[in-house]
């Protein structure tokens, strides 16, 4: 009889055993977890109880949640208690420290690709323009700059041009969200805007009936000021962004005889190698504001002061809106100069400010800074939007502008405190008052509407619409002009 070849199999373990052993470390990882998480949840509780709360996030730009007030019908339905949690989720003190860090972190990660861009969002591609010739066929447009502008245009010369570097010819470093893209430039980053068209015939019907509605003797110029992504956009990426220049000749094409399109674009193209406009923030600069408003000053035919005979100063450290609206780390680690420029004359020109119905609130400098200046330095030009502004100069000539603008324009006017007499700035986001009737009572001889192409082509020409046909305020005019001359007496007499 054969031995049996196969050898003996262990023994089973015991299942006691096994259970047993599953048990002891369930209950050593509970109490290890116990250990770690009632510290840390206690320690947040203590931080969030004892560290004073955020208010404000300069990295957003904006003011945070409010303690939400108590109500029987809010506990009910539960929006006090969600506001409540939306407050505590809002307000976690250093709240900006802790985003910086999370930027830094997220900065590491991204998908690479073989052209060594890294992208954490999608872009949209442009749409082409479309024109109509003048024998009525549809033309579609590539995204290459036109060579002549419109002959309704202004322009400026372009035998300069040759001489600046072509950004377009770049590639692109790095890009990110939200219609944003971030390149790496002359060793430097600068975030891009994305255009991806429009009609714009909100901004066409309004100019048109403004003119129309408005006294034949007052002058009306229409100059719409590029994003930066006209000019630096790197190739690998003009597919997301329409050619501006293109929007903006249709634009003239469209508006009537009685108004005069300045070719701004045309003007800031001679100039890619200046600092014309941020690189981290969505304004153009102090000179790019300068070199638009000298193409307008040439057409109105107003005298306009060189750049050297102004005052340049500086605020370092600046970083803009780019940041807030990208939290990309590079452009926060990146900050800039912000020059702006004071015209020699500022010393003799008063600005007078009104809310935005024009009633009379203050008097002072036109450069008027508005909190911290390395996060709103852009707020140096009148303190920002949200009303009227009347500047008095020293300059005699019997010109008096109307500016309709969007916050591209708070740069601009400080351009024009040596072309004209007197200065009114309205933002037509914020007017209360019908626009053709304010233009007539203030004697105003000439009207510029100027804008960046978002606000053009976007929501913003809304409200221009509103701003021409609202209602008539002439009792509120008479009082503002009454209690600015009770200041003016009141500054003659000291």
């Amino acid at each position: 009889m054969e031995k049996n070849s196969q050898k003996p199999q262990n023994p089973p373990r015991k299942k006691s055993y096994n259970r047993y052993k599953r048990s002891a470390v369930r209950r050593f990882s509970s109490a290890l977890s116990l250990l770690v998480l009632v510290p840390v949840f206690a320690l947040t509780a203590l931080f969030l109880l004892l560290f004073p709360h955020s208010t404000v996030s300069y990295i957003e730009k904006r003011n945070l949640a409010e303690f939400p007030q108590f109500s029987f019908e809010n506990y009910f339905s539960g929006a006090f208690t969600a506001g409540v949690t939306h407050y505590y989720d809002d307000t976690v003190p250093f709240r900006d420290d802790f985003k910086n860090i999370g930027n830094r972190f997220k900065s590491n990660f991204g998908i690479q690709t073989g052209d060594s861009v890294s992208a954490t969002g999608k872009l949209t591609t442009a749409k082409k323009k479309e024109n109509t010739n003048p024998s009525g066929n549809t033309e579609v447009s590539a995204n290459s700059k036109s060579d002549t502008p419109s002959s309704d245009s202004q322009s400026q010369g372009t035998s300069e041009e040759s001489k600046q570097k072509d950004y377009t010819k770049e590639n692109a470093e790095y890009t990110v969200e939200n219609g944003i893209i971030v390149v790496n430039q002359d060793g430097h980053y600068r975030a891009l805007e994305m255009f991806g068209g429009g009609s714009g015939d909100a901004y066409v019907n309004a100019l048109n009936e403004f003119r129309e509605s408005l006294d034949s003797k007052i002058k009306v110029y229409s100059m719409i000021a590029p994003l930066a992504s006209e000019y630096y956009t790197p190739a690998n990426y003009s597919e997301f962004t329409a050619n501006q220049k293109e929007y903006f000749d249709d634009i003239a094409k469209r508006l009537n005889k009685g108004i005069v399109s300045v070719d701004a674009d045309s003007a800031l193209a001679q100039h890619t190698e200046e600092d014309i406009y941020l690189r981290t923030d969505h304004h153009w600069t102090a000179l790019g504001a300068y070199y638009a408003a000298e193409a307008f000053a040439k057409t109105a035919g107003v005298p306009f002061k060189d750049i050297n005979t102004y005052q340049p100063e500086t605020v370092s450290g600046f970083v803009g809106t780019m940041y807030a609206f990208t939290q990309d780390i590079n452009i926060k680690n990146d900050p800039e100069d912000f020059v702006y420029y004071v015209p020699e004359n500022n010393d003799q020109c008063t600005a007078y400010y009104y809310d935005t119905a024009f009633r009379y609130s203050d008097d002072g400098n036109f450069f008027n800074q508005v909190g911290d200046p390395q996060t709103n330095a852009y707020m140096i030009f009148m303190g920002g939007d949200e009303q009227v502004v009347k500047v008095k100069t020293n300059v005699h000539n019997g010109r008096k502008l109307l500016m309709i603008k969007d916050s591209y324009g708070n740069a601009e006017a400080a351009c024009y405190l040596t072309s004209f007499e007197e200065i009114y700035v309205v933002d037509m986001r914020y007017f209360e008052l019908n626009l053709v009737d304010f233009a007539e009572q203030m004697g105003v001889t000439d009207v510029l509407f100027t804008m960046v192409t978002f606000s053009a082509f976007g929501d913003n020409a809304e409200n221009l619409d509103t701003i021409i046909t609202q209602a008539k305020g002439e009792t509120i005019i008479d009082a503002a002009v009454e209690e600015e001359n009770k200041s003016s007496a009141a500054i003659e007499g000291e």
